[in-house]
């Protein structure tokens, strides 16, 4: 599968290397935090239920979704019931570079997704899913019960319980 590409005019002026930047590591670098642990699992912050689509879904319908919705990313299912990748907001943008809005709106789900989904179980501590995210550089987690997506949980979720929302 070909991911959607900054068009070649692109350019930065920004002079390289940028003011206080240091190479993000890749996944398998990336380093584990320690995260401090309460006893709160997963499922305890999770969004219960998997807001999704299908492959075949447009892009114009995945970005209605998560407006009504009010989510950043949507997860895409397969006949089966399986989570087979992630339609976030940067992949939106990224297939907007280069094409014309209507372009874009009828590209498919399956053109436009990251592939594949990051999983937890439920009972999961929140620290250690905290520590995957974190070490992966990733917004989300699908969270599964006995290999069966049942929610996700976000860094969005993990702030609002750090802030005590």
């Amino acid at each position: 599968m070909v991911h959607p590409t900054l068009p070649k005019g692109d350019v930065h002026t920004t002079p390289a290397p940028y003011p206080m930047s240091v190479p993000l590591p890749s996944i398998a670098e990336g380093e584990a935090l320690t995260v401090a642990d309460d006893g709160t699992k997963v499922r305890d912050l999770m969004h219960l239920g998997i807001i999704s689509c299908t492959p075949d879904d447009s892009v114009g319908t995945v970005a209605k979704i998560m407006v009504d919705k009010e989510i950043h990313a949507v997860v895409v299912m397969d006949d089966q019931g399986q989570a087979v990748g992630v339609v976030s907001q940067t992949d939106m943008v990224l297939a907007r570079q280069g094409r014309t809005p209507d372009q874009a709106r009828s590209m498919l789900a399956r053109e436009v997704m990251t592939p594949g989904c990051a999983t937890c179980d439920a009972d999961m501590l929140l620290s250690e899913a905290v520590s995957l995210l974190t070490a992966r550089r990733m917004h989300r987690l699908v969270v599964t019960e006995n290999g069966q997506p049942v929610g996700v949980l976000s860094m969005t979720d993990v702030v609002r319980k750090i802030i005590g929302e």
